[in-house]
C-alpha cells in the first residue's frame, strides 16, 4: 500500500512524530481538522470537475449543430 509514494513504513515514522510534538489531545484534533480540509479539497475538485466537463459537452453540442 503507497499513499503519495509513502509506505506504510514511512506513514509509521510520520505517525510517531507527529505524536511525539503534538501529543494525543492535539493530534487528534489535527486529525479531524486535516480529514475535514481534505474533504474540502476533494469536494471543490470534484465541483471543478464537473464545470469543467458540462462546459465541454456545450461546446460539443455547438460544434455538433454547425
Amino acid at each position: 500500500m503507497n499513499i503519495l509514494g509513502i509506505g506504510p513504513f514511512e506513514l509509521l515514522i510520520i505517525f510517531l512524530v507527529a505524536f511525539l510534538f503534538l501529543g494525543p489531545d492535539k493530534l487528534s484534533k489535527f486529525s479531524k481538522d486535516f480529514a475535514k480540509y481534505v474533504r474540502g479539497f476533494n469536494k471543490q475538485k470534484d465541483e471543478l470537475n464537473d464545470l469543467i466537463n458540462s462546459e465541454i459537452d456545450i461546446n460539443d453540442k455547438k460544434d455538433i449543430k454547425k
